[in-house]
């Protein structure tokens, strides 16, 4: 038998946006609130990975250089008047995680907002987003883990202000009645027993579907010959262990007549590796080097043999990841070095230049590794004398990988890339008389989606006529297309998570109050 629960204000999803949509309803005071997790414990996609928060202060010249680095990079299609309210939010980061949660920050990085936009990938940290403020380096459960501990704390201190929490009882539908307005939704808690929910406005920060497989390839957000490298037991994996993210606020607020907007996968081009599971505990870069190796911003070329982005971009993984999807066929790409890389990489990577390779790191015995990962099957690695021989492998146009690599090693040559300008210290020539030709095929993956719901200046929801539902809200990686526009490679990050729910939880509580 089912149950009727009554709230003020209903947030579904525990993560980064709704954690910040309960922090903001709880300061609002005078009101019922309760947070819907389907997860057994607090989740969400962003939470599992930064171990550093960006922050836009808040002064004329940090906020007006963050609002145009946005624009840019956004091709001007984001909700800009939306982008404006959340970087103004961001500036809060530093007083809610360092004064309030006591999160400490070993290391600060100032920075000059008139150098915003200049930094790109790792360079500013683990935030996976963009270079628009000072960044703030957090400790937490250990690498990585710095904004769970973050969100586990808020956690308390919401539960102390009276927010009520559920766990294992996800929100499967949102009810909407005749005259527009959303009023509740209904739940199941972990027995199947249903729970209908009465509330005056309702918060969608659910995050993505990367758990749902058939809706995403109903979607096309993967779109792909090789499926068998998202599923269980490779490396690309596109969600965490046991994620729960299903697609369940996107399809529930579809159906009530939400604006759908393009998805495509976050972050972390990887090379399958059978057998290795990663998640937050895995020590996957001691089960193989590959991980590294693929780091390095060495050849990239697509299936049709031509090069389609600066390499130096293999360490911002959103931006590859996206490129990949959109240049590519079967959502892969391929990095082809040869026996004096391979050597040279015995000697050292590339110091600094993704936050997890340490100065000093090297990479030996490649073609073992090769052989190892060949020999449980993996056919997506491979090595041979001739470049004809690793075409024929892979499936890449002979003839066009041929020019490619003819123009590539030219530009190694006079130290100059006209094509796409990659730093000349980082183009190194293929040759096959060095003695070898090495290959992975590299897929896009990540740890959400991105995108589905459209939001407006207040993270009102918007409808297919681009009119807001009345009493329905949301806020994380589900609209990012909104604050990041449509041609957003930007990936989840906190500071638009966190901001666009913050904004909802406002937005939210003074519709409620009758405050707008």
């Amino acid at each position: 038998m089912g149950k009727t629960v009554e709230y003020d204000v209903v947030v579904m999803g525990s993560g980064v946006a709704g954690m910040g949509a309960a922090y903001k309803l709880a300061n609002a005071g005078g009101l019922k609130i309760a947070v819907f997790e389907k997860y057994p414990a607090q989740g969400g996609a962003v939470s599992n990975c930064p171990m550093c928060f960006c922050s836009t202060p808040d002064t004329p010249e940090a906020q007006k250089s963050a609002y145009e680095v946005v624009a840019r990079t956004s091709n001007y299609s984001a909700n800009m008047g939306l982008v404006s309210k959340m970087l103004k939010y961001s500036s809060e980061f530093p007083k809610i995680f360092l004064e309030e949660l006591n999160i400490q920050a070993p290391m600060v990085v100032n920075r000059d907002p008139a150098e915003y936009g200049t930094q790109r990938g790792y360079t500013m940290g683990h935030s996976n987003g963009l270079d628009i403020g000072d960044i703030y380096f957090i400790n937490g459960r250990g690498q990585g883990h710095g904004m769970s501990l973050a969100l586990l704390r808020m956690r308390f201190l919401l539960e102390k202000k009276g927010v009520e929490f559920y766990f294992s009882t996800p929100i499967k539908k949102i009810i909407r009645e005749e005259n527009g307005k959303v009023t509740g939704a209904v739940a199941y808690e972990k027995d199947g027993t249903e729970i209908e929910i009465k509330c005056k406005a309702l918060i969608v920060a659910s995050g993505g579907m990367t758990n749902n497989m058939e809706l995403m390839k109903e979607l096309g957000v993967i779109n792909t010959k090789y499926e068998e490298v998202y599923t269980d037991g490779y490396l690309v994996n596109i969600t965490f262990p046991d994620s729960c993210q299903d697609g369940d606020g996107q399809k529930a607020v579809w159906e009530i007549g939400g604006k759908q907007m393009r998805i495509s996968i976050s972050a972390d081009p990887q090379v399958p590796n059978p057998g290795v599971r990663v998640g937050p505990n895995t020590p996957w870069l001691a089960a193989n080097q590959t991980k590294i190796i693929t780091e390095q911003p060495y050849l990239r070329v697509n299936e049709n043999g031509k090069r389609f982005i600066n390499e130096e971009m293999s360490n911002q993984h959103t931006a590859m990841s996206t490129s990949i999807q959109r240049n590519n066929t079967n959502m892969c790409c391929f990095m082809i070095f040869d026996e004096d890389t391979a050597k040279s990489l015995a000697d050292h990577v590339e110091d600094g230049y993704v936050y997890f390779i340490f100065k000093g790191t090297k990479c030996e015995n490649i073609r073992g590794q090769m052989d190892e990962m060949i020999a449980k099957g993996n056919k997506h690695v491979c090595h041979f004398d001739t470049i004809h021989e690793v075409c024929e492998y892979m499936d890449i146009n002979e003839e066009n990988l041929k020019k490619t690599i003819a123009r590539y090693n030219k530009a190694a040559e006079t130290g100059y890339d006209e094509d796409f300008k990659t730093d000349p210290k980082y183009i190194k020539p293929v040759r096959e008389e060095s003695g070898h030709i090495y290959c992975y095929r590299i897929f896009a993956g990540g740890y959400d989606t991105l995108g589905g719901l459209a939001i407006d200046e207040n993270a009102n929801v918007l409808d297919s006529n681009n009119r807001p539902i009345e009493g329905l809200y949301a806020g994380g990686d589900m609209v990012i297309g909104s604050f990041m526009g449509e041609s957003s490679n930007v990936g989840g990050t906190v500071q638009g998570s966190m901001p666009s729910g913050m904004l909802a939880g406002d937005s939210a509580a003074a519709y409620v109050k009758g405050e707008c």
